[in-house]
């Protein structure tokens, strides 16, 4: 969920080095095989984030366009390029954390500190924006709406590794310290920690749970929302943490990508799990063909072994489809049935 900015930067100045995963239960595989929905012809083109409407148009972040989202009607071979690029009043610049309801989705933009829904308004691609809210001085990268009206925000934080906000975007409360592996690694300031483990969230179709992710070490919370809006932490797995420059928070190259994207149901929550690093693949390190399912204890079921790689991926609410964008070579939307 998903292009993580603030970390691919990092992994551009510098490369990261990991610790070594802790061996797992053994679990079942499931192998799929995609079938393609749309091809290159549709002109995709590059994408940060993959959400799916109704279980029938998918919508991608677009970061290489004059607009910053497309819709994908895989049903009628339809492309819809919405959301300008710029700094007009309804334009946008750096759209992340991709969220979808009915026939509109809603982001937050980081570089305008602005939480949008784009409603969809006819079909001949028509919409029209709708601004909820501008956030105060946190740098908030992710915001994603739960339960009662509120939302749960990921960014770069001096205490705490995620926030809620109320339904204005006013911040309630902090949650949780941000990842330590050793009392050395807890005296690094707050947003250095809090830079190289950034993380994605994901929210149930409920917004009653919440899942974390972490793409620089193999880490992943598990939260339930009571209805004051608390996270009340379910499990945990902490299986290796990043090693990286203490003082500037550069990583280093040898070290592994791990959860690079990541969605949920009410059943399950998926990772796309790379366990590549730069040095060796580059940018396929941002690609994976392995999803890691778990449910909401934090057990990891099952692994899905897939036969291509992918960038982003979404799931449909009764955890039969896997849809995704792969590179063949040109990106094209896919899709994996369970």
């Amino acid at each position: 969920m998903k292009t993580h900015l603030f970390l691919v930067a990092t992994l551009l100045i510098a490369f990261c080095s990991c610790t070594t995963k802790k061996s797992q239960e053994e679990v079942s595989v499931q192998s799929l095989t995609h079938e393609v929905l749309m091809d290159d012809e549709c002109m995709i083109g590059i994408t940060g984030e993959l959400a799916l409407m109704n279980d029938s148009m998918a919508v991608v972040i677009s970061r290489k366009s004059d607009n910053a989202f497309q819709v994908l009607n895989y049903v009628d071979k339809k492309t819809s390029e919405v959301g300008k690029i710029g700094q007009g009043p309804d334009e946008f610049l750096l759209p992340f954390g991709l969220s979808v309801k009915g026939y509109g989705f809603s982001v937050y933009d980081a570089n305008k500190s602005r939480y949008s829904t784009i409603h969809l308004t006819g079909t001949d691609g028509s919409w029209r924006v709708e601004h909820l809210f501008k956030t105060d001085s946190l740098e908030h990268v992710y915001i994603q709406p739960i339960r009662d009206n509120k939302y749960i925000a990921s960014g770069i934080y001096e205490e705490h590794k995620l926030v809620l906000l109320d339904k204005d975007g006013s911040f309630l409360k902090g949650f949780c310290e941000i990842p330590y592996q050793d009392e050395d690694e807890k005296k690094v300031p707050g947003m250095v920690r809090s830079q190289v483990y950034q993380g994605q969230v994901a929210v149930s179709p409920s917004g009653k749970r919440v899942a974390h992710a972490i793409m620089a070490g193999d880490l992943i919370y598990f939260y339930e929302v009571s209805s004051d809006g608390e996270l009340v932490l379910k499990s945990k797995q902490e299986n290796a943490y990043a090693q990286y420059d203490r003082q500037y928070g550069a990583l280093y190259a040898e070290s592994m990508i791990h959860h690079y994207d990541v969605c949920a149901t009410e059943e399950y929550v998926y990772t796309l799990y790379s366990g590549r690093n730069l040095k060796e693949h580059g940018q396929k390190a941002f690609q994976s063909n392995l999803i890691h399912v778990y449910d909401w204890d934090g057990k990891l079921v099952k692994k899905l072994q897939l036969d291509i790689d992918i960038k982003e991926m979404t799931v449909t609410k009764d955890n039969q489809q896997v849809y995704a964008i792969a590179d063949l070579p040109d990106p094209v939307l896919v899709v994996f049935k369970l």
